[in-house]
């Protein structure tokens, strides 16, 4: 009956520090944000010819060649 007594208490304490500790929940969040910025990431500069990022470089230096393509004349 003593050696019970002694494991609920372990338990209990264990549970205690369990509910208090906030690094599991600290770490959970970490990885929400991680996922979150990586999908914007793939989103914005993802690969192929239709990427915001791609259609907007494509379109700046094809202006930009047109440009220069003008002013130079070759």
């Amino acid at each position: 009956m003593m050696y019970l007594s002694a494991i609920r208490a372990q338990v209990r304490n264990f549970a205690g520090k369990f509910v208090k500790s906030e690094q599991g929940v600290t770490a959970i969040e970490y990885a929400i944000v991680a996922a979150g910025v990586s999908a914007v990431v793939l989103v914005i500069f993802g690969t192929g010819a239709n990427a915001p990022v791609n259609k907007m470089l494509t379109q700046v230096f094809d202006s930009l060649q047109t440009k220069l393509t003008g002013i130079i004349g070759a």
